[in-house]
Formats: C-alpha cells, sequence, structure tokens
C-alpha cells in the first residue's frame, strides 16, 4: 500500500471541503425557500407553495449529485478536523429542512383539504344548478 503524498491528501481535503460548502450553501437555500413556503402557506396559497415546492427538488436533485461526488472523495480522504465540523454542519441544516420539509408538508396537507371542501361545493352547487334548471324546464314543457 502506497502512501499517499501529503500535498495531495491537502487538494483532496481542500475539494471534499469545498464540495461540503457547496451543498451548506444549497441547503441553505433550501431552507431559505422552505421558511417561504410556510409563510405562502400561513396565507393559504397553495398554489405559490407548489411553485416553490418545484425550485426545492431543483435544489434536492444538485445535493444528490453533490453527495456522489462527496462519497467518492470521502472513500479515500482522511477526515480532518475542517472536514468533521462542516460535517455537523452540515447534518444540522438536514435537520432543519426535514423538520421544515415536515412543517411544510403538513400545511400542504391542510390545505389541500380546504381545496377538496371547496371543490365538492362548487361541484354540488354546479349539480343543484341543472337539477333546478331541468326542473324548471319540465314545469315550462307541461312533462311534470
Amino acid at each position: 500500500m502506497s502512501i499517499l503524498p501529503s500535498k495531495h491528501l491537502n487538494s483532496m481535503e481542500d475539494k471534499l471541503a469545498s464540495l461540503y460548502q457547496g451543498k451548506l450553501s444549497l441547503l441553505d437555500e433550501l431552507i431559505s425557500l422552505q421558511k417561504r413556503q410556510l409563510e405562502v402557506l400561513g396565507f393559504g396559497d397553495g398554489e405559490g407553495a407548489a411553485k416553490l415546492e418545484s425550485k426545492n427538488s431543483d435544489l434536492v436533485e444538485k445535493m444528490r449529485s453533490l453527495d456522489r461526488k462527496i462519497a467518492q472523495l470521502e472513500e479515500s480522504a482522511p477526515q480532518s478536523l475542517n472536514i468533521i465540523r462542516l460535517s455537523d454542519e452540515m447534518f444540522q441544516k438536514l435537520e432543519e429542512s426535514r423538520e421544515l420539509n415536515s412543517k411544510v408538508g403538513d400545511k400542504m396537507e391542510e390545505i389541500l383539504h380546504e381545496y377538496r371542501k371547496e371543490l365538492n361545493q362548487v361541484q354540488v352547487k354546479i349539480q343543484l344548478k341543472k337539477f333546478l334548471t331541468h326542473r324548471k324546464q319540465d314545469w315550462k314543457t307541461g312533462t311534470c
């Protein structure tokens, strides 16, 4: 087994730290969007929240791509104090994002339930209007 030169290890550690920083940046952006989603959902705007969800999905895809790169580098890079610190910070942000995601999901379900109630009310009104219109026509034509 050959020993890697110190310069090469530092270079790998720098690349890994850079990838961690990139993921932290994406997590910050995701958390910001999730907070905005909660705010928008607080106004009952499910459509606006759904648009933000699309942006969230894009960020998650970017993070997955970074995760694959990180996994490859982690196999060969030693765990330095800096990497451990970045890792800890990343896990804290992931946990914050998970909690926000759960809250957003709950709020979205509440909004969906409200939309369903509204849709049901509209459908009932349409059916009632059709029934009453048909009934009036029957009286006018003398079929009743």
